[in-house]
């Protein structure tokens, strides 16, 4: 009697996606879709407006907020950020773990300096006149990168935290998932910035 053996499927040591990178791809999709809300509803007050940003009271002839200096930058410390933290993982994965803390250290340090950069903004901001109940744009300005700022600050302490655990020797070559899915949303956050400093700094200053 002839018995018909079936060979099963070879399946591979390790998911296409590992769990924990799935997870962030679907937190980076709700991200995605709430900061989409503040941009659409940001172009729709620019487009009820036939002037943007609407006039300037006459006691605050600076009142609006300028892509020069700070705001410069502070795009230049985050994008830089951005790259140490690609090598800072590039190196966990080569198991280069000197490499990797010496990038992370400066991520960190590049990423609090974007936060103190930003609160020296808000509060040049205020003593110009420029705050939340003053029109429509200060009132989409300060919201959008206020919640900006509060992803960049939840972006720090997860950075420290994936400091912390490697510290412990808990990341590894083969075991990096945790660093992976923490520089995908550092990632997130660059690009972010990106468009906000090009709308609400770079479009109003060349629209003055």
């Amino acid at each position: 009697m002839a018995v018909v053996s079936m060979q099963r499927e070879p399946t591979p040591e390790y998911p296409a996606i590992k769990p924990g990178m799935m997870g962030m791809y679907i937190f980076l999709a709700s991200e995605v879709m709430f900061f989409g809300s503040l941009f659409a509803t940001y172009f729709y007050l620019y487009g009820s407006h036939s002037t943007w940003p609407p006039a300037a009271p006459s006691s605050t002839p600076e009142y609006y907020v300028s892509w020069l200096g700070v705001p410069a930058i502070n795009t230049v410390v985050l994008l830089s950020s951005g790259v140490t933290c690609h090598f800072a993982l590039d190196a966990l994965a080569h198991d280069n773990r000197a490499r990797f803390f010496f990038l992370q250290i400066v991520t960190i340090v590049l990423g609090f300096g974007f936060e103190f950069g930003q609160l020296y903004e808000f509060i040049n901001a205020f003593g110009r006149g420029l705050n939340l109940k003053a029109n429509t744009f200060a009132s989409a300005f300060f919201t959008m990168t206020g919640f900006h700022g509060a992803h960049v600050l939840g972006g720090l302490v997860l950075l420290i935290l994936i400091l912390y655990r490697a510290s412990r020797g808990q990341f590894s070559s083969r075991n990096h998932v945790g660093p992976a899915a923490v520089t995908l949303y550092w990632h997130f956050v660059d690009i972010v910035w990106v468009f906000l400093f090009l709308i609400l700094y770079v479009g109003i200053t060349a629209g003055k």
